[in-house]
């Protein structure tokens, strides 16, 4: 009975080992806009490389989908109306300087507009109704704390609520497209609050077609 008895506590000490590295599982990663793949393995997304969103259905009536809060959830990617396709700013000139005086800045791990950054976005804002061929691109920049993916979504979520901010002011859904830069593009490189400051921001970059001029 011995040998049998001693086999059974050599299955028995298999079959927990197995049920053990079953629960370790896939581990819950923020999700990345405009990215469908599994976060974490292989997503395709170099460092320093943006992420364009793919062509978004228009919402006629301009109005948000999720409540006051949408602005802030990655998992509302239609928003207040679809954003212009690459095919709709490929070929368009990008000029950084004549926004770059209305950058945004945001507080740690928060997306929500601050009071002191809304007349920049009135600035934006009141440039485009000038220009009714102009574009902006929109790109949402963070400080090094927190995991690259983590910081991806939340720059997106930075730039979307600029964009939000936009459409509320009376600029066209279709005319204002984000990006996330998440972590990867510092605008300071110190490793304190007075860097991170200005690495938490949203960035506007004027979209002109070919030939229109970029600066006026």
């Amino acid at each position: 009975m011995k040998p049998f008895s001693k086999l059974g506590t050599l299955a028995l000490v298999a079959i927990l080992a197995l049920s053990a590295g079953c629960k370790k599982g896939q581990k819950n990663y923020t999700p990345l806009p405009g990215y469908s793949g599994t976060p974490g393995a292989s997503s395709g997304v170099g460092r320093g490389q943006p992420i364009l969103p793919p062509a978004r259905p228009l919402n006629p009536d301009g109005a948000g989908s999720g409540g006051a809060d949408a602005v802030n959830r990655v998992d509302n990617p239609d928003g207040p109306g679809g954003q212009p396709s690459r095919e709709e700013i490929e070929g368009m000139i990008a000029n950084r300087e004549q926004f770059k005086a209305n950058t945004v800045y945001f507080d740690y791990d928060k997306s929500v507009v601050k009071a002191d950054g809304k007349a920049n976005i009135q600035a934006v804002a009141t440039y485009l109704k000038a220009h009714s061929d102009n574009k902006v691109a929109i790109e949402g920049h963070c400080d090094e704390r927190g995991t690259e993916e983590y910081n991806r979504a939340l720059g997106e979520r930075r730039a979307l609520s600029a964009r939000d901010a936009l459409i509320a002011l009376g600029i066209g859904p279709d005319r204002v497209v984000t990006r996330s830069f998440g972590e990867d593009k510092p605008a300071e490189l110190g490793h304190d609050e007075a860097a991170w400051s200005k690495n938490r921001r949203g960035e506007f970059i004027l979209l002109t077609p070919p030939g229109a001029g970029a600066l006026r």
